[in-house]
């Protein structure tokens, strides 16, 4: 027995041996079991980290490679009277949802006088009985400047004439613009700021006229710059204008009453185009001033921009063939319009202002050099930057411009609603070699806020706009061809 014990202690101690051997590769498979946990714990950590942060950085390179729309929270910029700049974090700010369905804008034309009281007299020196009646001979009307006897249009020039003893003395460039019923308190933003004579030309087919009157005597009695300002009408021949019932005596000076009417206007009851090229081209005709700048009642202009012009020139008389290019940007709607180019830098920097039609239509206002633009800071005065030419590869563009009343006039076959609408008169600019010398320390500004492309396709819209643009597009091709037949050829105005 005791001979045995031996063996039986050798067998005992391999036996513990051999499960200390398996206890210690269990424990060291669970070691290497753990570690990898870790290791893949921190991979899937890294690829969360990363991956959003690529993602983010591809959006943001896509938006400004490809002008896409993608925003982040911005800051509200405040521009004080002094020519201060204040920062109001959008976090702050009640947000549209907040505050239940969308209303008016808020920046609006005429704003700055809520609460104020329309005045008995008036700035304004009416014609044909109104703003109270409105009575004129037949002989008073004229056809469109570029269509002639044949036009389907007709202008009655000069319902509302501004103070001509007054305007001599004022800086010679008129700002002519257009509009339809529903738009016309602009004006008074325009007037406003504007140092110069103005020029409105006023869509206004039957009933439409009383609401043009209406909202024209509101501001007549409010704002004492209307004395500059000058109104011609335009209508269908079939549909000569009429006052109808509104009321000219309720509220205040902002208008709020008779702005964003235009569901009610004859023109979208009865589905009509805006023939704008007419209407551009009567605002300019009828300029008293041999200088003109050719723009929509939406678009700002910056500070003392018509004075700054004529101090560019030394009072000069202008040159045919050389025109003046007002670089156009856009602005949030919840942002004051920018007085200077200091305060639209700002604006630009903050991602809340952008070149004009950025997000839906690049190429129409991208002007040659607006990076140069952009880096230069301002200058305190205008200054000519560069001259250019429309050719291509800016033949897409369509500038706005300080020109004469001699210029091409715009093709007036072509309506708002086909877009393009421009196009024709830069393509005759450029047979014609005009030199656009592009300004800086001047920009319009359009408002109420930043035009970009609807998130869902509105099939209705489409339908209705689409055989609009294809009568435009045929229109161009046509006037195109005439053109190229009367001019010298120049292959670098392409089209």
């Amino acid at each position: 027995m005791f001979l045995g014990e031996p063996a039986a202690c050798a067998c005992n101690m391999e036996h513990r041996s051999t499960v200390l051997d398996r206890r210690r590769d269990r424990g060291t498979t669970e070691n290497l079991n753990l570690f990898s946990d870790k290791k893949a714990m921190r991979s899937l950590a890294r690829k969360l980290l990363v991956w959003p942060t690529l993602v983010l950085s591809l959006l943001v390179a896509v938006r400004l490679l490809f002008g896409h729309d993608f925003r982040l929270p911005t800051t509200t910029l405040i521009f004080r009277d002094d020519g201060g700049i204040s920062a109001l974090d959008s976090s702050h700010t009640t947000s549209q949802q907040d505050i239940g369905p969308p209303g008016p804008p808020a920046y609006a034309a005429g704003m700055y006088m809520a609460g104020r009281q329309p005045r008995n007299e008036s700035a304004c020196r009416w014609y044909h009985g109104l703003p109270d009646v409105l009575s004129y001979p037949p002989s008073k009307l004229t056809w469109s400047p570029e269509i002639g006897e044949k036009s389907p249009y007709r202008v009655l020039p000069f319902v509302l004439l501004g103070a001509v003893e007054a305007t001599d003395s004022l800086p010679q460039v008129t700002l002519s613009t257009h509009a339809t019923a529903d738009q016309v308190y602009g004006i008074v933003e325009l007037a406003r700021r504007w140092e110069g004579p103005l020029s409105l030309a006023v869509f206004a087919p039957g009933l439409d006229a009383g609401l043009a009157v209406a909202q024209l005597d509101r501001a007549c009695r409010c704002e004492p710059t209307m004395y500059k300002v000058s109104v011609h009408l335009v209508f269908p021949a079939g549909r000569p204008p009429a006052l109808g019932a509104i009321s000219r005596v309720q509220g205040d000076c902002a208008a709020s009453d008779l702005q964003w009417r235009q569901s009610e206007t004859e023109r979208r009851k009865r589905k009509m185009t805006y023939p704008i090229n007419v209407a551009r081209n009567v605002a300019r005709t009828v300029a008293n001033t041999s200088r003109v700048l050719v723009s929509d009642i939406e678009l700002l202009p910056s500070a003392r921009m018509a004075s700054g012009i004529m101090e560019m020139v030394h009072q000069k008389p202008p040159k045919l063939g050389v025109v003046f290019v007002v670089p156009v940007f856009e602005i949030e709607s919840n942002e004051p319009p920018p007085a200077t180019k200091r305060q639209l830098l700002v604006a630009c920097r903050a991602g809340l202002a952008v070149y004009f039609h950025r997000f839906v239509c690049p190429h129409c206002q991208r002007f040659p050099g607006l990076t140069r633009w952009m880096i230069r800071p301002d200058p305190g005065r205008i200054r000519p930057l560069f001259v250019t030419k429309r050719e291509y590869p800016h033949h897409r563009w369509e500038p706005v411009f300080i020109g004469t009343r001699d210029d091409p006039l715009y093709t007036e076959e072509m309506s708002w609603e086909g877009k393009q609408d421009k196009m024709a008169q830069m393509f005759e600019m450029c047979l014609l070699n005009y030199r656009l010398i592009v300004l800086d320390g001047a920009f319009l500004v359009h408002t109420p806020g930043i035009k970009r492309k609807a998130r869902k396709i509105n099939i209705a819209t489409q339908e209705f706009f689409r055989p609009h643009e294809k009568r435009n597009a045929n229109i161009y091709q046509r006037v195109i061809k005439r053109l190229i037949k009367r001019y010298p050829v120049n292959r670098k105005c392409a089209h």
